[in-house]
């Protein structure tokens, strides 16, 4: 398991789906970008730069894992992730897991 997915442990859900999102730290994991612009595809997960950290709610909508509610677009999902992504970058640049070393991104081992 690496440090950014590690580092889901007790976080907050920053996917946020609007009538989804749990709120609940217990269940946040890292969850990975979805389809082959991300690296995805059959056996394979995009790299973990690409991410977000996502309550088990979020994590089942954005991973299509349940229907998606009537209240909500495919769009609107994908939206939600995607911002949920850089608030999640944000937060690993905060905690120090990610870093700008001679202008180059490094994760913390």
């Amino acid at each position: 398991m690496s440090t950014i997915t590690q580092s889901a442990r007790g976080e907050e859900c920053l996917v946020r789906l609007p009538g989804i999102c749990n709120h609940n730290p217990e269940t946040v994991v890292w969850i990975h970008a979805n389809g082959s612009a991300a690296g995805k595809g059959i056996g394979m997960k995009s790299n973990d730069l690409l991410g977000a950290y996502a309550c088990s709610a979020c994590h089942a909508v954005v991973d299509r894992l349940v229907p998606l509610p009537a209240h909500l677009t495919r769009e609107a999902a994908k939206l939600a992730f995607h911002e949920g992504h850089q608030r999640s970058i944000l937060r690993l640049i905060e905690k120090g897991i990610v870093v700008m070393v001679r202008g180059k991104v490094q994760v913390a081992a």
